[in-house]
């Protein structure tokens, strides 16, 4: 009796020691991650495998504790063990319960957590990590091993041998792969950009290099998995498929932003067909913006994949920002002139329009100024935020131009012969056909050395060249119709008339024309129109 509670004592005091231990070995998120990967580098996966909430499968702890370090390890990821904090109580900040996010940027969803006082990864994260393995092992992490004979066990300047040789390997595939690539896209974009595209398109389509982009994405994509199976340590293989992932991004970021490139062109095409000139001026900021887009995209990418924390840099330029936007307040009212434009649309590409002293045509309405081809042919830039608070005359919009001046006639013209003359224009408005209905000719008043006539007129006509030749051609017919009405245009003069002069005629010209005379001349005029 004796014996047996000694040793019932001893089993117990083993059981709570072995307890104690364990308890204390996984208290905090630092020794639940740092006890799996050490001691999965010791090659003692069932130890690793306490770190894992499996109650009965022990079997399958150990398969989620290798599996988990290989996906590590295959992704090129690098876990940074001494910030995992060494808190028994730690709280995550923004769920407020007891986890921890190992790579929050890379691997969100693996994540360790308290459970019954010990921290162990979520059972959450299993189907998970499983995934990931399939996804970075989708032939098994072995396969080389399987290939290459048995002597590639050995060893040379700490890498294996079937290393050596499949490291070789994958860059031969990739060279050929590349070229392998490069025959079968190159007929499919020709297809889809010549015969298609360039229908509507009249530019030429730079489809080769789209195709080298797409052939070399594809060979670093095949790159960044075969290395994965090469079993690097992992400094090299963090350091291999980080880098190829960059590369990736870069890449992609280039070929969104040529088909990108290739729409755009299309829709503008599409665009010079239209009445309105909207579309015309908000392609080139659609493309600014796209092109922001792209880029921003392609830098937070790069910044996750070298494991800096892009929501806490985020925060930072946000208040930097903000001090920024407070120093350049000019930047910021130029910015939203930009945008009050856009939504009152004063103006267009291709609108003559007169700010201050400055005249010419709109040629691109960007997000900081609009550019305007003055007479010269110069540019000139305009900040947006003088235009949103300038009075703008937009000449672009006229419907009608108007052609207006003053007909000066001699005193001596016999009333008779001015109300003739005054029908005459008249009837030039009425009878041509890019004269508007609305004219405005009248007797306009009793000058210093002339009777003045108003003469305003509207012209059907938007384009300048013709405005000009039209308004060439009525004076023409203005100046033919006081020669046909025998009527003289005034200047500004003193004549001295001597009414009696001995053997001089009197300089009085004398008009002997009857109301009958006028009439059929104004008639054989107005029949000429």
């Amino acid at each position: 009796m004796k014996h047996f509670l000694r040793i019932s004592f001893l089993l117990f005091l083993v059981f709570t020691l072995n307890t104690s231990f364990a308890q204390k070995e996984y208290d905090s998120p630092y020794k639940c991650v740092s006890n799996h990967l050490n001691y999965l580098n010791q090659n003692q996966p069932k130890l690793a495998a306490r770190s894992f909430f499996v109650t009965k499968d022990t079997a399958k702890a150990i398969e989620l504790a290798i599996k988990l370090k290989k996906v590590y390890d295959g992704m090129g990821l690098f876990v940074p063990v001494n910030k995992i904090p060494d808190n028994p109580d730690y709280t995550d900040s923004l769920s407020k319960k007891h986890r921890y996010v190992i790579l929050p940027e890379r691997l969100p969803d693996i994540y360790v957590e308290k459970i019954n006082n010990n921290w162990y990864y979520s059972p959450d994260s299993y189907d998970e990590i499983i995934r990931l393995y399939n996804e970075v092992y989708p032939f098994g992490d072995d396969l080389l091993e399987k290939i290459i004979p048995s002597f590639g066990d050995k060893k040379v300047l700490g890498l294996f041998i079937w290393q050596y040789i499949g490291l070789l390997a994958i860059i031969v595939l990739s060279v050929l792969l590349y070229f392998i690539f490069l025959k079968i896209f190159k007929p499919i974009l020709v297809f889809i950009l010549d015969k298609i595209l360039k229908k509507h398109l009249d530019l030429p389509v730079k489809y080769h290099k789209t195709t080298r982009i797409i052939s070399l994405l594809l060979v670093f994509y095949f790159m960044k998995y075969a290395f994965a199976l090469l079993e690097f340590p992992i400094k090299i293989s963090s350091f291999l498929i980080t880098s190829l992932d960059i590369v990736n991004v870069v890449l992609f970021s280039f070929l969104i932003y040529r088909i990108v490139d290739i729409v755009l062109a299309f829709l503008s095409s599409v665009a010079k067909t239209t009445s309105s000139k909207m579309d015309d001026q908000v392609l080139p900021i659609i493309r600014q913006i796209v092109k922001i887009l792209i880029i921003t995209g392609a830098i937070i990418k790069i910044l996750i994949l070298l494991n800096i924390n892009v929501t806490a840099l985020i925060a930072g330029v946000s208040i930097g920002g903000l001090a920024l936007a407070l120093a350049a307040q000019d930047t910021v009212k130029n910015l939203i002139g930009s945008l009050m434009i856009f939504i009152d649309k004063p103006f267009q590409v291709d609108d003559w329009v007169e700010i201050d002293n400055m005249a010419g045509t709109v040629t691109e309405v960007g997000f900081r100024s609009t550019r305007i081809k003055q007479l010269d042919t110069s540019i000139i830039s305009i900040p947006n935020g003088i235009i949103s608070n300038k009075a703008l005359t937009n000449k672009g919009l006229r419907v009608f131009r108007l052609f207006e001046t003053t007909i000066g006639v001699t005193y001596d013209t016999p009333r008779l012969h001015l109300q003739y003359f005054i029908e005459g224009l008249r009837k030039i408005a009425i009878k041509h056909e890019l004269i508007s209905e609305n004219y405005y000719i009248y007797l306009k008043d009793l000058g210093d050395f002339s009777i003045n006539i108003l003469f305003r007129v509207y012209l059907k006509t938007n384009d300048y060249k013709q405005e000009l030749a039209l308004k060439e051609e009525i004076t023409f017919l203005i100046m033919e119709l006081a020669e046909t009405l025998n009527v003289r245009f005034a200047f500004p003069s003193q004549t001295l008339y001597v009414e009696q002069f001995p053997g001089k005629e009197d300089l009085i010209p004398k008009y002997d024309d009857s109301e009958e005379n006028l009439s059929n001349k104004l008639k054989g005029f107005l029949d000429k129109l």
